[in-house]
């Protein structure tokens, strides 16, 4: 049965401001899928109309064959009828419920449809799903604690739990990682991702963080002013931008011709060995350590600041030759 999700033609506008402007994306199932871009980008305006949480002015959104909002059939499906969990960034936890209260919430008012309800079989059915939730995030035995009693990291695997116990078919990430500190951050996300690749789900993930993006998803869908600049693969994304933002924004970009042509930092060479080689005069202008490599600033002969890196402290001020293979000069389509 298809249940990817179709995106298409959808649009939002604030007053005077449009948030998103007309957008198709699909969503394939069973994949991990990250809307990337700076804040006012438009990404949380599509992750929040795909739940349901904002009426899109224009466009379609369907699961598969289930329409969820047509703005030309005046079709809208509530939020919680669209059977999707949500994880959201500052977690929003009941701060007066316990680990299993805050699981069970979505499941006890039986607002899923697919859920259990009350009545004291129901009841059973609920702790066993609620159970099964938290062992699933490795928060076996801690179901009577209060959030406040959990670390951030735990605050974090109640969120997804309760996001996962009413089994959805979508799980939408809103900046889930952003309050956390820079190694619960790492560790979260790689915890995140197991989780997600083990129970089989289909997730749309937001963030502005690069490194988040290009080591989780399948797929990385590039945002900027409201639009989708370019959707592709991590390598794609990375190794064959479309567009001068997209370059900029994922990784560094050493520009031979502005807006047009460039390569990567890592690409640069500091002795020939290939015949096929271009070869650059550079001033070195700046040297930072950072930990395995030093990273140079140098200075081409077009004017450009370029970015390179070297296993060992060059001389300010010095000029070198560096060269870069054909392969690795990336022209954009114009």
């Amino acid at each position: 049965m298809n249940q990817d999700l179709y995106i298409h033609g959808l649009s939002k506008t604030f007053g005077h401001m449009t948030a998103l402007h007309e957008t198709n994306l699909v969503v394939r199932r069973g994949q991990f899928t990250t809307l990337l871009g700076p804040s006012g980008c438009g990404k949380t305006t599509l992750l929040r109309m795909i739940a349901g949480l904002e009426t899109p002015d224009t466009g379609t959104i369907t699961m598969g064959e289930e329409v969820l909002f047509s703005a030309e059939r005046k079709k809208d499906i509530p939020a919680h009828l669209r059977h999707f969990g949500m994880v959201f960034q500052d977690f929003a936890l009941w701060p007066h419920m316990t680990v299993f209260e805050n699981v069970a919430f979505g499941l006890r008012a039986g607002k899923h449809g697919k859920g259990p309800g009350s009545g004291s079989g129901r009841g059973k059915e609920l702790r066993i799903a609620v159970l099964e939730a938290l062992d699933k995030v490795r928060l076996s035995g801690m179901e009577d604690r209060y959030p406040h009693q959990l670390s951030g990291g735990q605050q974090q695997r109640v969120a997804f739990a309760r996001a996962v116990a009413i089994r959805p078919r979508l799980v939408l990430f809103d900046e889930p990682l952003s309050a956390l500190d820079a190694v619960l951050r790492e560790e979260m996300r790689i915890e995140m991702l197991s989780l997600v690749r083990d129970l089989g789900l289909t997730a749309l993930y937001v963030t502005h963080d690069q490194i988040e993006a290009m080591s989780m998803s399948d797929e990385v869908v590039v945002m900027r002013s409201g639009h989708i600049l370019q959707t592709g693969t991590p390598e794609i994304i990375y190794g064959r931008p479309s567009h001068p933002e997209v370059a900029r924004f994922i990784g560094k970009s050493n520009w031979l011709e502005p807006e047009r042509t460039l390569f990567r930092p890592e690409h640069v060479r500091w002795e020939q060995d290939q015949v096929d080689q271009h070869s650059f005069t550079v001033e070195i202008r700046h040297i930072s350590y950072v930990g395995d490599r030093y990273e140079i600033r140098i200075r081409a002969e077009n004017g450009e600041l370029w970015t390179a890196y070297h296993s060992t402290r060059l001389p300010i001020g010095e000029q070198k030759q560096i060269w870069v293979s054909p392969q690795h000069i990336h022209q954009l389509d114009s």
